[in-house]
């Protein structure tokens, strides 16, 4: 078969783009030839099709300038995204078409080029933007859920980027998109990693007969499983307020004795550093290499997900769990179904500070209790959670909609 994956960035930007490569290299070890199809950008991955990608569009900061109005031009609909889409049609003849995080910087726009060409369509649903203006959805206790928040009060509040400008265009954009039903009736079908996020694009009014679910899975055989620890707790990952880091650092003065090792860059860097100044077991690693993380994560007593957010099946879980390493993790999103409360880790509300304590200290003094977690988590994926199963449940959804 011949499959454009199309997202909006071809480089490792985060949990979207790791998905994007890993099918992509899969779908090529399968004789399958992929397609790629993002913005132009610098630190993209070289590939002959780079001439079909759209230009690129400035994002990360927040600008009225005429700048500003070309990326909020492209956020609502792309002609030039539109355009380079039929082109790459026209030249490849593609059989389908996987497209994961499109808003922003290619537009929906090339949803109606992919109908118009009869080219059926699968969306991995990465995150919550096809529900909300939001990309992340707090968690109860945390922060506003913006759903269903109006246009003015979606821009006074400031929720995107802590701007006014940048809150008004995504709440403009998103509304705009929903009125059109863009996604709905421009997508063949949906791919869910999680339950918990087919319950949510249900609850936003996407037609169920469109949604699958499909549990992200994980090569195990690459990950070597150890039992026992080093006496500290990980965590790996964006140091910013919805990871909610500070929750780990509060457990960490409470209990006093006890080693938590913080992997990870973020705009709240400075901020964690300041408030973890005296609590000396604390260590904040800063980057790590994926491999420098492998061995973190065997090291650890457990790894710690204090997200304040919905997660919808975070990634960094299943390597925590391949490592043979149990997980504290907040009770929010598709977390549940990874984790089995007090089988291969512990499930605490986010805002519950001394649960957080509790679960800490219990994996801190009882070894009996940390191996048996620690094997239960090791057998988590290989039964429930491998690659291969992935993968084929994914080549059932190409083979429906073809």
């Amino acid at each position: 078969m011949k499959i454009i994956q199309a997202n909006k960035f071809y480089f490792m930007q985060g949990g979207a783009e790791r998905y994007l490569l890993d099918v992509s290299s899969w779908l090529a070890s399968q004789s399958h030839e992929v397609i790629p199809f993002a913005m132009q950008h610098p630190d993209n991955l070289e590939t002959p099709y780079q001439n079909y990608f759209p230009s690129f569009v400035q994002t990360g900061r927040v600008t009225a300038n005429w700048q500003g109005i070309r990326t909020l031009t492209r956020m609502v609909y792309s002609l030039e995204a539109r355009r380079k889409m039929a082109t790459l049609i026209a030249h490849t003849k593609p059989d389908l078409a996987h497209i994961h995080n499109i808003y922003t910087q290619l537009s929906p726009s090339i949803l109606h080029t992919l109908k118009d060409q009869h080219v059926p369509v699968v969306m991995t649903v990465h995150d919550h933007h096809l529900i909300s203006p939001q990309y992340n959805i707090w968690a109860h206790g945390c922060g506003e859920d913006y759903r269903d928040v109006g246009l003015v009060r979606g821009t006074l509040s400031r929720f995107h980027k802590k701007s006014m400008l940048a809150s008004f265009a995504q709440t403009a954009v998103y509304k705009f998109h929903r009125f059109l039903q863009i996604y709905e009736r421009g997508v063949d079908l949906f791919v869910c990693p999680s339950q918990y996020m087919k319950r949510q694009l249900i609850r936003g009014g996407f037609p169920e007969e469109k949604i699958r679910v499909n549990h992200f899975g994980i090569d195990e055989k690459v990950f070597t499983p150890r039992y026992d620890h080093d006496r500290y707790f990980f965590y790996a990952g964006r140091l910013s307020e919805e990871k909610g880091v500070e929750t780990i650092i509060r457990a960490a003065k409470i209990i006093g004795d006890v080693k938590v090792k913080i992997a990870g860059r973020g705009p709240q860097s400075d901020r964690l550093h300041r408030l973890a100044h005296d609590v000396p077991g604390v260590e904040f690693l800063g980057f790590r290499s994926p491999e420098e993380l492998k061995e973190l994560y065997r090291g650890a007593i457990a790894v710690l997900l204090p997200s304040r957010v919905h997660e919808n099946f975070p990634l960094m879980v299943l390597e925590a769990l391949a490592s043979g390493k149990p997980v504290i993790a907040s009770d929010v999103g598709g977390v549940p179904e990874m984790i089995d409360d007090r089988v291969n880790g512990f499930l605490v509300s986010p805002t519950d500070d001394f649960g957080w304590v509790e679960a800490m200290m219990r994996l801190a003094i009882d070894d009996r209790l940390c191996e048996s977690m620690s094997r239960a988590a090791r057998t988590t994926v290989e039964h429930r959670f491998k690659l291969d199963d992935h993968y084929r449940r994914l080549m059932e959804c190409y083979q429906e909609v073809m």
